[in-house]
């Protein structure tokens, strides 16, 4: 479903070729005198002179793109800009929703959050392909802009908690797989059926099978924990250990150690006190941390992990290693849309069939995303975001210096086209890691909202991809440039971030300060352990 919002101004809006009307009487496509090379413009009075004015009676339009949305209101010539707006008018609802539905995910859970933001979408879709008049499609396109943040965030924040820390990278890129499969078949079905109302009732009606995910997706059970509903979490586990043909533990473990009443009341867990859900391991690192400090300073910490599940986004601000964090995730989202939506939104333009270009971008982003999930399982979040830029900065300015043709009249567009698929390999594969490291480094109660500010940066760069095309036709070799010289400054940016490959997600801002702390030694695991152990036999 998402994918339509972002490359649906490919096809739908694709400018077909025209002509100006000579009459409002005259037959489309009359074989009478019009000015050589222009599209827009029409002789005033060819027995008086040959002077040429703009096109008085609307146009024609021939050639093999179908019905669009430029050829229904005419939105060409001076009116062509219209196209590039609605979807800039859509990125607004896109940075719209990154804020309010990421928001809603927090407070009341990523399933409703997700689920409604998906059947209201095909509300959306399906009005779009009735209406008559291009600021009901713009308007439309603003509410489908702010529903997608609440499909695709949340339901990206959903997959990584709901998958161990061994696993989600897997997880996360397999989604990714499926949105570059989108977009094949979106060009598949965009070359079969030219209309443009029809194709967006074809990529509109099969999300209403997404109804059925009311009764088969669950809950993020980190969620569940950080905000004190653990018996919900201790009921999915058991039914996932029912599903997977495991024997049900007398009890799940989702509380603090110290609560001595959840682990002697195994069906009476609903008699325990709720405590906040930290994972005893997360429990005891800690306890070292606090250890390690000042006896004034442990007190300040401790109080404010307990408060886990009342942090802020003003939070984020006070802590200086999470501002930094913030901050370049938010310049590698702007970099990372403006360039991937920059050449997604602009095949149309790169020399060859538009369907075809269109097709093998979506085609070369499956490679792309599954050898992400190899890179990054291998070598981390870091280094591997850092190589993605790189490969995509260097192809895209060796892309704008090679010609479409050589001197001898050899065609270059094959090596054109492969640099610049190469371009799209690179940044597909940081866009997919980015999407996966985003939720990594903010904890459980701020996770949804911090990944919505990060993205912020990247709904400016989306707003701004769309007129790459309208800077192409001026100036062929800027968006090139452009878009590979900020590939490699944003990739070096990465290295200021920590390594999350392999970690827990964390659940507070404790727990991220934690990963600054030295790795504790054989002597202080031993020592912390044996008084656990000494403090719960003296209990019992």
């Amino acid at each position: 479903m998402p994918v339509y919002i972002n490359y649906h101004c490919v096809i739908a809006g694709g400018i077909p070729e025209h002509q100006c009307r000579t009459s409002p009487t005259a037959a489309p496509n009359a074989s009478v005198p019009r000015p050589a090379d222009s599209s827009c413009y029409m002789y005033r009075n060819l027995s008086v002179s040959n002077a040429t004015v703009r096109c008085r009676y609307g146009y024609d339009y021939y050639g093999d793109v179908g019905p669009t949305i430029a050829s229904e209101w005419d939105l060409v010539c001076d009116r062509a800009y219209l196209i590039e707006t609605s979807q800039t008018v859509m990125v607004i609802g896109v940075l719209v929703g990154a804020i309010v539905f990421t928001t809603l995910a927090d407070n009341y859970g990523r399933k409703p959050i997700f689920l409604f933001s998906q059947c209201a979408m095909v509300v959306v879709g399906v009005a779009t392909a009735f209406i008559n008049s291009y600021y009901m499609f713009a308007a439309l396109r603003l509410f489908a802009g702010a529903l997608q943040q609440g499909i695709i965030l949340t339901g990206f924040i959903m997959t990584c908690e709901l998958f161990p820390a061994n696993m989600r990278t897997l997880a996360g890129m397999s989604l990714q797989v499926f949105w570059a499969i989108g977009m094949c078949l979106l060009a598949l079905l965009a070359y079969f059926i030219r209309h443009w109302r029809y194709l967006q009732l074809a990529i509109t009606l099969p999300a209403v099978a997404t109804v059925a995910f009311f009764w088969i997706l669950p809950e993020s059970i980190p969620w569940l924990c950080a905000n004190d509903r653990t018996h919900e979490a201790e009921e999915i586990m058991k039914q996932a250990f029912r599903m997977n043909g495991k024997a049900v533990p007398e009890y799940i473990l989702l509380r603090p150690p110290e609560s001595t009443e959840a682990v002697a009341t195994a069906d009476g867990l609903d008699h325990a006190p709720e405590q906040n859900g930290r994972s005893l391991v997360q429990g005891l690192l800690t306890k070292l941390k606090l250890r390690r400090k000042s006896p004034a300073k442990s007190a300040t910490a401790d109080e404010k992990t307990d408060a886990g599940a009342r942090y802020t986004l003003l939070d984020v601000l006070k802590h200086p290693r999470l501002s930094l964090y913030a901050f370049v995730m938010c310049l590698l989202w702007f970099v990372n849309s403006l360039v991937y939506y920059g050449l997604s939104l602009n095949t149309s333009a790169i020399a060859g069939d538009r369907y075809i270009n269109f097709f093998l971008s979506g085609l070369v982003e499956v490679p792309a995303y599954i050898t992400c999930i190899f890179v990054l399982q291998r070598y981390g979040r870091r280094w591997s975001v850092l190589t993605f830029h790189i490969v995509s900065g260097v192809a895209l300015i060796v892309t704008t210096f090679i010609p479409e043709k050589t001197a001898g009249g050899t065609s270059l567009v094959p090596l054109l086209i492969t640099c610049n698929m190469i371009g799209k390999f690179g940044i597909t594969g940081s866009f997919g890691a980015v999407f996966l490291y985003a939720p990594e480094i903010f904890p459980t109660t701020l996770r949804s909202q911090a990944m919505g500010i990060s993205s912020l940066g990247g709904r400016l760069g989306n707003m701004l991809s769309p007129f790459a095309s309208l800077v192409a036709r001026e100036v062929p070799w800027l968006p090139g440039i452009i878009f590979g010289v900020l590939s490699v400054i944003v990739g070096l940016l990465t290295l200021l971030l920590p390594e999350t490959m392999n970690r827990p997600l964390p659940q507070t801002i404790e727990d991220i300060e934690n990963w600054s702390q030295p790795t504790p030694s054989k002597h202080e695991l031993t020592e912390l352990m044996s008084d656990v152990t000494s403090n719960n036999m003296s209990d019992s």
